[in-house]
């Protein structure tokens, strides 16, 4: 148990005393996004009380509302730290990523031995602690730290106090803490935006534009609509996926349970002591029945009989898998491990329920974990607190706004001279001076700037949809946009999940030889006899196989008949794809409700079955036939190695297993030995006796090759982690070009030889062992020629006394070289890695830069090199560095220097996978790792990555963020694009909203020198028939169609973007102030001051609005509007042509012929309607009497489309070669230092 503080008690005092902190015990298997770093004890005094509310009154809510946004200040406010756990109220929870959260102590009443207890208890995302021994512990069962001796003895029997297990661990709920539509509603308008949002249509329904403020308000609360509703159907998407209510048939306090030969029996009597209980008043301990069709309500372990498992929406696994009953040994329960195949999940589906006396004796299961402490209960913890990402746009996206509005006070500062003139002529008052200064702060904040803001993601979502890729997490599709490392499982993924039996290589014993060598391969083993064969208990010589001299092959097909977990369900086998493969071969049936196999007359009986551990990395069966009992064991040839009596190990052992495996074979090994009687497993599987290999085919998928080539040719490192052997790891990776056919592979493995007494890694050229890397940097200790030209050799097998053999040989060999063959066009494309990458790249980056597209892209990172060699490590290394980098300095380096170089982790277990995965996401501030697999054994990893993808059929799988029913890669490609083109549209809907401010703050200041504004129908027709149509249909443009190299930037405080908005802005307001004083020039020119004083109307500012400045600067500013947001649709590299988007660019010819008719034509009838003022006809002076030159309009037109090609220019043109500039000083000054973002190599940090 993982334990925060010391225990010393002298250590809880002192920590309390000085740190305020408090003692806790986090759970055995605590979820990282559930991890406490620290707890602090706060209490709330009277007096605090008093003064917060006191405040909150005095400032209408404003002090309420800032403690709310800041948890610091509300401590500070309203709370004192408490020394005292007894006095305290509350805790501030620190997580790992420093995350406070203030939650209240509440009291926990658990029932212990019939006699009550009460503690202070709290609850952290969905962990319940209570206090006790002046600790705070986590509440779990205590299965996991139970063997399965144990938990048969002492829980078989099913509870009989449920209301006391109730009270200490709570019932069967996984329901998500339900948040009403009032709360989510409360929380929405109470951001800061919306909350700005209704104080402006407040000030601006003083000004009396009631018709803008309604449509605005209505604005608002569409968008607010839009996000309650998207959040109310990813909570219902979520919580249909997670809660279950069902009916079960539980059984209590069972007598009818009996523990005879280490076995359990239940007796037909059970049926009549059945309660039909809710799933929701399940506890752990109860005995459930298992039922055909039935969806499993909590984690249980199964007692007896067997069942058939649909784990799809669990792990994204669409393959059933078989479960059976807990075997009585001394292993400890680990359901993620090798306890998964007698453990049920919550959330699975029971297909079918087996048992010899099914109807008479009930299946029975065992609730181990329930409510969120089960696994489908983690993946929920999971998603509803994820871990937070390097993305700030959201929090850069309020800097940026709050720039904006300083601005509008600098803007209204410049007006203040003029109106303060006014004011003095009484043509003015203060109170309306005030309320242009708030007018002008207003204007900085769009109000459909949130719905703006997720239209890229929606649209992406949408389209990802139509390719039959589905979404859980919607903010996980931009962080789509940004992966640089894409992480593949093998089978299933990269290759096709059904394998075929391609032959068995058997051995033997060769008399001439007087040894043990392999013999022919055999590609058809349908006729091979099985007759009863005779082991010898005399491991020696001729008699290591019987006194009848027959083949192994004979034995092996026996085990390819028994040696499985397979099932039928309608006839239909069912199971590992391998094992259906290598039983269907042997033309055996199943009988599996007598759990026999049978061919002919020939009939085998399995009386026990160990199943598959990764850990062990085998199964077995006890079978019997003829009366013989005989142990069978199948798994990795490394594995059965260790456990066959050596002098049944034929010396090629090792030659022969590289050879397939190099070749992209799945190798297993077989082994077995005559028992007396049935045994333990530890028992079992020793000093077995070797047989052969069975050589299976695992053919790449299609479009595997062509996808690893396409994210290769995007710069984005490909990894493989398989639980698989390395060499066939390998040989895979190169199959599909995830290694170039020119490149080295070092391997770096477990020395055979220990070195002091400690193991240690070696790092050899996979093909050539005399070239080894330097374990201190990882570098090779010869150089490495460009061998681009070379054919790897395939290794020697054999002697001259065995060339009898080599003729069979020729069918693989021949395979060999179609392989290669088949390959030749592609790596002949690729040969020269060190040139070809690299121009490749280059190229393209040449390309963007003579199109000025390079601006958008973010620098490359360190791991995309032009190195001849890659590493490959397998799962025992991996773990050995692990185990050593938080005491050893150098295991340290040398695994930062493994992460970087390594593209191909074998023999990884499922945690390995998942940590492999955390631990890349630390190399780089870029490293945003994704990862793809087919679910079962990828979970951890595909819940690790930053983006994780689920082969499956299900629709949805809560094991990974995305799911897709595309059965191969090229969905990664699919969500990459997507993910890029979401991206850049938040960034240019971003910037396009920031610059429709801008120019309508430059509107609005100009017009306050002469007291006027824009109407209420003006702003109407811009914000609604301009700026929310293109906005809206701006995210409607489809990704590129070509993954570029280049990943687009993700921080809105850059340069790039910094440069874009700085620069438009100025270009805007400088052609707007030119209109302005140009306007002011003109003959016909009167000021709207004079105009109204003659009128007699200046006091009502509505009149004011209509007068020559506002006609022209409305008119105007109508073009930037549209030009403005041409300039950002920026298509490639990211997002297709803006022409291309159908929607949108008939908006902007819509909208462009319309400003143009109402600018250019004159007494258009639209004129009368906006009440723009193109005359004036006075009857006091005939000197104001004057109309607006229509040739200066032409002329003005003109001023418009220089405006136009000066923006077009300026974000084509200038911000690119301003950002390239700034970049290469930026390189050349950080080339003045050694630096890597890698935190493992930190140490070598250094000045030259």
């Amino acid at each position: 148990m993982k334990i925060a503080e010391s225990n010393d008690n002298s250590e809880k005092l002192l920590s309390k005393l000085l740190f305020n902190q408090v003692a806790f015990q986090l759970p055995q298997q605590v979820q990282e996004e559930a991890t406490i770093a620290q707890i602090l004890t706060y209490r709330s005094p009277i007096y605090k009380q008093l003064l917060y509310y006191s405040f909150c009154i005095l400032t209408c809510g404003i002090g309420y509302l800032f403690a709310r946004w800041n948890l610091s200040l509300k401590l500070a406010l309203l709370y004192s730290q408490c020394i005292d756990i007894e006095k305290a109220t509350h805790l501030v929870i620190t997580s790992l990523e420093n995350e406070k959260e203030l939650i209240k102590i509440g009291l926990k009443k658990m029932q212990i031995n019939k006699s009550e207890k009460q503690s202070k208890s709290f609850e952290y995302r969905l962990y319940t602690y209570y206090y006790e021994d002046e600790c705070f512990k986590a509440i779990e069962t205590p299965f996991q730290t139970l063997t399965h001796e144990e938990i048969i003895n002492n829980y078989s029997r099913g509870v009989e106090s449920p209301e006391e297990i109730a009270s200490q661990y709570g019932y069967n709920n996984t329901t998500i803490p339900d948040k009403s539509t009032g709360k989510i509603l409360i929380d929405e308008i109470l951001t800061p935006f919306y909350l700005f949002q209704i104080f402006s249509v407040c000030l601006w329904s003083i000004e009396e534009y009631y018709e803008y403020a309604i449509v605005i308000f209505l604005t608002s609360i569409i968008s607010i609509l839009v996000q309650l509703r998207e959040t109310k159907q990813n909570f219902a998407k979520l919580r249909q996926m997670t809660s279950q209510d069902s009916v079960e048939n539980v059984f209590r306090g069972q007598n009818d349970i009996v523990i005879q030969n280490k076995e359990i029996i239940v007796n037909k009597t059970i049926n009549h002591n059945k309660q039909k209980l809710s799933s929701k008043a399940i506890v752990p301990g109860d005995l459930i029945e298992v039922r055909d069709d039935w969806t499993v309500p909590c984690d249980c372990i199964l007692l007896n009989g067997s069942c058939i498992i649909n784990e799809s929406m669990l792990t994204g696994e669409s393959i059933p898998i078989i479960k059976n009953q807990i075997q009585f040994n001394k292993f400890i329960y680990q359901p993620n491990e090798d306890s998964k195949s007698i453990t049920l999940f919550a959330g699975t589906k029971c297909l079918e329920a087996r048992h010899p006396e099914k109807g008479q004796i009930p299946v029975l299961a065992l609730a181990v974990q329930t409510g969120f402490s089960t696994i489908k209960g983690q993946l929920v913890r999971s998603i509803l607190y994820p871990k937070p990402t390097t993305f700030s746009f959201y929090k850069d996206s309020l800097s940026f706004i709050a720039v904006l509005a300083m601005m509008s006070l600098v803007g209204f500062s410049l007006t203040i001279k003029d109106q303060v003139d006014e004011l003095k002529e009484e043509n003015t008052t203060i109170f309306q001076m005030i309320i242009n200064s708030l007018d002008l702060i207003t204007i900085t904040v769009p109000p459909a700037l949130p719905t703006c803001l997720s239209i890229g993601v929606s649209f992406a979502l949408a389209r990802l949809s139509k390719k039959s890729i589905y979404c859980i997490s919607p903010n996980k599709v931009n962080v789509a946009g940004k992966i640089t490392i894409m992480c593949f499982d093998k089978t299933g993924t990269l290759t096709e999940d059904g394998l075929d039996l391609y032959g068995v290589r058997s051995i033997g014993y060769n008399h001439k030889k007087s040894k043990i060598c392999f013999q022919d391969l055999i590609i058809d083993v349908n006729e091979l006899p099985t007759p009863n064969v005779l082991f010898s208990m005399n491991l020696t010589g001729q008699n290591v196989y019987g006194q009848t001299k027959l083949q192994p092959t004979q034995l092996i097909l026996e085990i390819m008949a028994s040696c499985h977990g397979l099932a039928k369900v309608n006839g239909q086998l069912i199971g590992d794809p391998l094992e259906v493969k290598m039983f269907e071969a042997t033309n055996f049936e199943l009988d599996d409700l007598h759990n026999e196999v049978f061919k002919d007359n020939e009939r085998i009986q399995i009386l026990k079955r160990f199943d598959f551990s990764s850990t062990l990395q085998r199964m077995s069966v006890i079978v019997q036939r003829n009366d013989r009992l005989r142990v069978h064991v199948k798994g990795s040839p490394e594995k059965l190695r260790e456990l066959c009596h050596p002098t049944t190990v034929p010396r090629s052992f090792h030659k022969i297993l590289e050879h397939y495996s190099k070749m992209g074979f799945r190798v297993l090994a077989c082994g077995s030995k005559v028992i007396d009687s049935e045994c333990n497993r530890d028992k079992a599987e020793c000093n077995l006796t070797f047989l052969g290999f069975l050589i299976m085919q695992n053919k790449l998928k299609p479009v595997t090759r062509s996808i690893i080539q396409t994210l290769q040719d995007a710069m984005i490192r490909t990894v493989m982690v398989t639980g698989d052997n390395v060499l066939t790891a390998i040989s895979v990776a190169r199959q599909c070009n995830l290694v170039q056919p020119n490149q080295r592979i070092f391997l770096g493995d477990i020395a055979e030889e220990k070195l002091d007494g400690k193991n240690h890694i070696t790092w050899k050229d996979f093909d050539m062992n005399d070239k080894v890397l330097n374990p201190e940097n990882l570098s090779p200790e010869l150089d490495i020629k460009d061998d681009s030209g070379d054919e790897f050799e395939t290794p020697e097998l054999f002697g001259q006394q065995e060339q009898q053999y080599e003729q069979q040989m020729e069918i693989v060999i021949e395979e060999n070289e179609k392989v290669a063959n088949s390959q030749s066009y592609e790596n002949r494309k690729s040969m020269n890695l060190k040139k070809s990458k690299y121009q490749s790249y280059k190229e393209q980056e040449e390309q963007l830069k003579a199109e000025n597209l390079d601006h958008l892209i973010d620098d490359q990172d360190p791991w995309k090199t032009d190195q001849p060699f890659v590493v490959a490590i397998s799962g025992k290394a991996f773990q050995l560095l692990l185990n050593q980098i938080d005491t050893n300095p150098k295991a340290r380096r040398l695994f930062g220097l493994m992460l970087e170089k390594a593209q191909i982790f074998a023999r990884m277990k499922p945690e390995q996978k998942a940590q492999l995965i955390t631990h890349l996401q630390k190399i780089s501030k870029k490293a945003l790792c994704g990862m793809c697999g087919d679910g079962a054994n990828d979970c951890g990893a595909l819940k690790a990555a930053d983006v994780g993808i689920s082969l499956s059929d299900a629709e949805a799988s809560i094991a990974a963020p995305f799911t897709s029913k595309i059965q191969n890669i090229s969905c990664v490609v699919k969500l990459l694009r997507e993910g890029r083109a979401s991206l850049v549209t938040s960034f240019q809907c971003f910037k396009y909203m920031a610059l429709y401010s801008m120019i309508q703050f430059s509107t609005v200041t100009l017009l306050y020198f002469t007291l006027s504004n824009m109407s209420s129908l003006e702003y109407f027709y811009i914000d609604l028939f301009i700026i929310i149509p293109l906005a809206g249909t701006m995210g409607q443009t489809k990704a590129y169609k070509k993954l570029t190299q280049f990943q687009p930037g993700s921080n809105l405080i850059s340069f790039p973007v910094l440069l874009s908005v700085i620069g438009q802005t100025l270009i805007q307001i400088g052609f707007q102030t030119f209109v302005y004083f140009y306007m002011k020039n003109q003959s016909w020119y009167r000021s709207g001051v004079d105009i109204h004083k003659d009128i007699g109307d200046i006091d009502d500012h509505l009149e004011m609005e209509i007068c020559y400045e506002n006609t022209i600067l409305f008119l105007y500013a109508n073009f930037q509007y549209v030009f403005q947001c041409v300039a950002f649709s920026i298509g490639k590299p990211f997002r297709r042509e803006f022409y291309t988007n159908i929607y949108f660019t008939l908006w902007i010819i819509l909208a462009m012929l319309f400003n143009s008719y109402i600018f250019l034509i004159e007494k258009s009838g639209f004129q009368d309607i906006f009440m723009l003022m193109f005359e004036y006809e006075s009857t006091k002076n005939a000197d104001l009497s004057t109309e607006i030159d229509r040739q200066w309009m032409y002329w003005l037109y003109g001023i418009m489309i220089i405006n136009l090609i000066t923006t077009i220019i300026f974000e084509k043109y200038i911000v690119p070669f301003t950002t390239r500039f700034y970049r290469g000083k930026k390189r050349k000054l950080l080339k003045r230092y050694k630096y890597s973002q890698n935190p493992y190599l930190n140490d070598q940090l250094e000045q030259k």
